[in-house]
């Protein structure tokens, strides 16, 4: 099968997978920062905080280690499989021992510390879920992982939502979200077996010595790579309470449905472009090249969209004046959602490329930026503190992923159409700004109508709309 050929294939199951996820996920938080208020959002949402980010301890690199490699050598698959998920195995129960002992020691409310140990399930089968996941992604099969994700959010949905409407216990809502997350992990096995037949979940420690020290650099990114851009809401929990919590989430969790786009096109592109790194450098660049402009062109007008209607899209998404202070939180996510999708090329290439390490390092140095800075921000200014800490902290991290891909961000930029997009751009936030008071309904369709038109016939090439477009085109 042609590159693109697959490249459109997988997109297509990435998008259902991650959308279907995401939705889900961000329409739950919605109906119960809605119906539950924001101190039992909060108490939820610290918890489930908590999981994800225990989740990325019980991976640690792990997923993407199983990918990338597996993708540079299939005929090993067998062999890393059980090795890695013999490591994976320990992780994912240390996970849940260290969840414990946190919702112990932690100065966490009643309530959330029950959440937290409902969650912590929900971490060690979603761990185990991701890692079977990885395997089709090696395999770039990406069709398995997506009805997997089906499954485990059809099984959500249709239980929370009644639920949520009859305002039941909120500890009944963590048990379906942990009884979710095990369904996807025995139909994962299931679907598995369809790839690699002999596939087994035994203890498998020979060889390990091999890629030892590739697990220590994709663990410790992973982990810290999350920590720094979701500590300020554990720091805002121990130190500002479950309505801080509350206000701060209800404007992160709009930002986190845009940022499904990057990971889409990372979920599609990391197997293709660790193969390709060694295949074709020139491909490799050009795919590289094409996925900076794309994350560009969408990034740019979402961004300005949310900025400029922060305050009507809070009011009508959450409709009480109760998340007034998450407006001006949103404003300051629309910036880290811009350079979020902007350094994401260059995050991929350092990946494909066999220098984790460089990444590795530089999300350690964010982390501890992160918490020193929100140290003395968050006590004196609560969540918009901490949201401006967030962005000086992507800020430092993008900085330094530009630095380390200088030669190829130098190409990426010489392309004219860029600096052309992006004057026009700035020239249409400050109109947009000064007519914020027209209803988003109105204006949100007119802005994207303009950016879609100058998108497609200024800012991308010909060849680029081909690629895009054009079923059977082959990149030269």
């Amino acid at each position: 099968m042609h590159e693109i050929v697959r490249v459109r294939r997988n997109s297509v199951f990435s998008t259902i997978t991650i959308l279907s996820r995401l939705t889900v996920n961000v329409f739950i938080f919605w109906i119960i920062a809605r119906y539950y208020g924001p101190k039992i959002f909060g108490q939820f949402t610290s918890a489930q905080v908590l999981a994800a980010n225990f989740i990325i301890i019980a991976d640690f690199g792990l997923d993407i280690l199983l990918t990338t490699e597996i993708a540079r050598n299939r005929n090993n698959a067998l062999k890393l499989f059980r090795q890695i998920f013999s490591i994976k195995s320990i992780f994912s129960v240390t996970a849940l021992l260290l969840m414990w002992l946190v919702m112990i020691l932690g100065s966490f409310s009643y309530e959330t510390k029950l959440l937290i140990f409902i969650l912590s399930f929900y971490t060690f089968f979603s761990a185990l879920s991701n890692y079977i996941s990885a395997l089709y992604k090696g395999f770039e099969l990406l069709e398995y992982e997506t009805k997997i994700n089906l499954a485990m959010n059809l099984v959500l949905i249709s239980l929370v939502l009644p639920l949520v409407l009859l305002k039941i216990n909120i500890v009944i809502i963590a048990c379906i979200f942990a009884f979710s997350r095990m369904i996807g992990f025995f139909v994962g096995i299931l679907y598995s077996k369809k790839i690699l037949q002999d596939v087994s979940f035994k203890f498998y420690f020979n060889g390990i010595q091999e890629i030892k020290s590739k697990i220590v650099v994709f663990g410790v990114f992973l982990i810290f790579n999350n920590l720094f851009f979701q500590l300020d809401t554990i720091l805002l929990a121990i130190w500002k309470g479950d309505e801080s919590v509350g206000i701060y989430q209800a404007a992160y969790k709009l930002i986190m449905l845009p940022l499904v786009i990057p990971d889409i096109i990372v979920n599609t592109l990391m197997p293709m472009l660790s193969r390709l790194n060694g295949e074709n450098y020139t491909l490799w660049k050009k795919i590289g090249k094409m996925m900076n402009k794309v994350l560009i062109a969408v990034v740019v007008p979402i961004s300005i969209l949310i900025f400029v209607y922060a305050e009507q899209i809070i009011l009508f998404i959450y409709g009480s004046e109760n998340y007034e202070n998450s407006i001006f939180v949103l404003r300051i996510f629309a910036f880290v959602l811009l350079i979020r999708f902007s350094i994401e090329t260059y995050a991929l290439l350092l990946t494909t490329s066999n220098k984790q390490k460089i990444r590795m390092y530089t999300v350690l140095i964010a982390t501890l930026l992160n918490f020193l800075l929100n140290y003395f921000v968050i006590p004196k200014y609560g969540v918009w503190g901490a949201a401006s800490v967030s962005l000086v902290t992507n800020l430092f991290v993008g900085v330094i992923y530009y630095l380390n891909c200088f030669e190829n961000a130098k190409e990426y930029f010489k392309d004219k159409q860029i600096l052309y997009f992006m004057s026009i751009s700035i020239i249409i936030a400050y109109l947009c700004w000064f007519f914020r008071d027209v209803s988003m309904f109105v204006a949100v369709p007119i802005v994207i109508l303009l950016f879609w038109v100058i998108i497609f016939y200024f800012f991308l090439s010909e060849e680029e709309k081909k690629v895009l477009l054009h079923r059977d085109y082959r990149i030269p």
